[in-house]
This record gives structure tokens, C-alpha cells and sequence, in this order.
């Protein structure tokens, strides 16, 4: 296995720094300052990135290649390997503005919503909840009747992490075979109702994908479950990398702050119980960025993968986490101001952590594949 990133990949990663620290860290202090005060108290208004900024981004993200990365050659797309993905999404992960490249499953822009798709015109989003929980689908509940006019899926309702997609992928398993289909689902079909939005502690919303009597053409049906196999380990990789990004930011914003923060005549420095929490922080980075380069690399030489991914997005994750609480315990007073992207970063890692598999049922699927061999 060689690691060795090509000319191409150093370009492309070069590429996404440069957008980055020009047009995303650069904006995040405007982000970042409280609008409102507390009022009630404990209840800031969320923050949100302004929408006249947001399709300013897209459109100069677009222009240098860093918007939809998995747009085919007859769309005006370029293929990108995973490596690169991973290259571009961790840079991304270095900026606490709700500001990412779109992820679409290559099969997608095969449909009649594909050209929507890569212009941006229409959104999706994925119904993947079992996924959360477990890092698979191989517990879920939710059943379909196939006919001749169309799918019939039983009523059920999911948590759905962007409910104003306009498009969702919905996995469901067949009645008597339990084979697992890949739907899309538009969000005004016929027995579709969204609701029930809450917000969470990351700027971001949750609501509820309501199915009731719901029929789908047959043509809907999308993939079965190596398609559904892989959405899940590159929304791992995705995790994965951008709590690189995470730990990259947290780790270089930190050693600064040591270097000219001085307390009692020294800079915190020369203090060794800093110095071991930043070498703790950098073993941690580099373990993290080999994990996710691995999957990728398996992934670009069409070998197997998905239990890779799901490692390397827990591991990730998990360092992200700690990052953050790194920095902040650094940064001291500074680093829980929400003027600082610390914070923020702390409560994104934390969902990350629950995102396409909880640590334990991961490290549980893990453990008895180790322990059947």
C-alpha cells in the first residue's frame, strides 16, 4: 500500500487549502459574533450562515472544482478518487463555517435528477437513521411490497438530519425476502410528510420523515445493498475527514496560542503538561489520518472497504473530540467563547461521535468479526 499522494492529489489538496483559508476562515469572525443577547436566558438565537454568503461560496467552490465531487464527465465533472475526497474534506473540516461539498452517490446523476443534482438545484439528503445507530442497516425495520405499478412501503416514521432536502434516500427491505432497496423519495409525493423540527446544540436541525400509504414507481428503486454499503463507509470517510480537519485546526491554533501565552514569567510552552497534551494530540492526528488514507486508498483499488471506513470514522471522531477539549483547556477562558470556533467544534465532534455508528456498536462489530477469525 503506498500513501504517497501524487501530483495531482498535492494539487487538489493545495487547491482546497487555499479556498479555505481565503474564503471560510477568513469570514468566521463575522459568523461567530453573537447577534442577540441571551434572551431567555440560555437561548442565543442559532447560527446560521447568511444565504446572499452561502451561494456566493457555492458558486466559487464550483469554479475551482470543490462543490459537487462526484459529478461524471458527461455533467462537466472530473473523476476524483477517494483519496482526493478524503484531501479535500479534511481541509474543509479546518473551518467551523455549515459550509462542506455536497456528497451524491455517483449513481444518482444516472437518473432524471441527476442534471438538477450536480447544477445544485435540487438537495438531498439521506433517510439513513438505522445507520446512526449501528453503522449498518442490517437491523432495519422498515418493509416494502413490490408490484407491478410501484413499491408499497409500510408507514413509518425517521429521524432525518436535513429536512428541507428536496430529495431523500430512503433503504428499506423487502417483505418475505428482506432483501434491502434503495428508494428516492421526493419530499411532496403522496403519503411524504416532513415535521416535527428540533434544533441541536450544532447550529443544525433534526425533523421527522413521516411515511403513510406511501407508493413509489418502480423506477425509484435505485440500489440494493452493496449501494446502500457504500453511501454508509463514504459518509464515514466524509466523518472521518473532516475531524482531521478538525484536529489539524484545534492542534496548529494551539501550539500558537502556547508559544505566546505566557503566565508567571513563562510561556505555557516550556510547561510539560502542555507539551504532553499536544504530543498526545498529534499521535492521535497521525493514527486518525493513516486509518482514513487506508480506507480510501482500498476504496481507489476497488478492494474492500467498508469495515475500514467504519474504524477510521470512529477513531476519527473520537480524536476530533478530544481536540477540541484540548483546545479549549489551552486557550482556557478563550477557548469556551463562542468567538473562538472551539466550542463549536466541541459540540460537532460530539454528534460526529453518533453519527453512522456509535463507538460501542462499532467496536462490537468489530470485536466478533476478530473473533471469528
Amino acid at each position: 500500500m503506498d500513501l504517497k499522494l501524487t501530483e495531482e492529489q498535492k494539487l487538489i489538496k493545495d487547491t482546497a487549502a487555499q479556498f479555505v483559508d481565503k474564503e471560510l476562515i477568513a469570514r468566521e469572525g463575522a459568523y461567530l459574533a453573537q447577534r442577540a443577547p441571551f434572551l431567555p436566558p440560555g437561548a442565543p438565537a442559532k447560527r446560521e450562515l447568511d444565504a446572499a454568503i452561502r451561494n456566493e461560496l457555492t458558486e466559487r467552490a464550483r469554479q475551482v472544482g470543490l462543490w459537487t465531487l462526484e459529478v461524471p464527465e458527461n455533467l462537466a465533472g472530473s473523476p476524483m478518487s477517494a483519496v482526493a475526497r478524503v484531501l479535500i474534506h479534511r481541509e474543509f473540516g479546518r473551518s467551523i463555517l455549515p459550509f462542506r461539498p455536497v456528497s451524491i452517490p455517483e449513481f444518482l446523476f444516472e437518473t432524471k435528477y441527476g442534471e438538477r443534482l450536480a447544477e445544485g438545484r435540487i438537495s438531498l439528503a439521506l433517510a439513513f437513521e438505522e445507520a446512526h445507530k449501528t453503522g449498518e442497516l442490517s437491523r432495519l425495520q422498515t418493509l416494502y411490497r413490490q408490484e407491478p405499478d410501484g413499491c408499497i412501503l409500510r408507514d413509518s416514521s425517521i429521524f432525518i438530519s436535513n429536512p428541507r432536502a428536496d430529495l431523500f434516500l430512503f433503504p428499506a427491505r423487502e417483505q418475505g425476502t428482506q432483501r434491502l432497496g434503495l428508494f428516492i423519495i421526493e419530499r411532496d409525493m403522496p403519503g411524504v410528510t416532513i415535521g416535527n423540527e428540533v434544533d441541536l446544540t450544532t447550529d443544525g436541525s433534526v425533523a421527522r420523515l413521516m411515511l403513510e400509504h406511501c407508493k413509489i414507481p418502480n423506477e425509484q428503486l435505485l440500489g440494493f445493498e452493496y449501494e446502500a454499503g457504500a453511501i454508509i463507509a463514504s459518509e464515514q470517510l466524509n466523518i472521518a475527514s473532516r475531524a482531521l480537519g478538525i484536529g489539524m485546526r484545534c492542534l496548529a491554533a494551539s501550539i500558537e496560542h502556547a508559544r505566546n501565552r505566557v503566565t508567571f514569567g513563562r510561556p505555557l510552552a516550556e510547561r510539560q503538561a502542555i507539551q504532553w497534551m499536544l504530543a498526545d494530540l498529534s499521535i492521535e492526528i497521525r493514527t486518525s489520518t493513516w486509518l482514513t488514507l487506508e480506507a480510501a486508498w482500498r476504496e481507489d483499488h476497488e478492494l474492500t472497504y467498508f469495515e475500514e471506513a467504519a474504524l477510521a470514522k470512529k477513531r476519527a471522531a473520537k480524536m476530533a473530540f478530544q481536540a477540541a477539549d484540548t483546545a479549549i483547556q489551552i486557550h482556557g477562558g478563550y477557548g469556551v467563547c463562542k468567538e473562538f470556533p472551539f466550542e463549536g467544534f466541541y459540540r460537532e465532534a460530539r454528534l460526529m461521535r453518533l453519527l453512522h455508528g456509535r463507538e460501542e456498536q462499532l467496536d462490537h462489530a468489530a470485536g466478533e468479526k476478530f473473533l471469528r477469525q
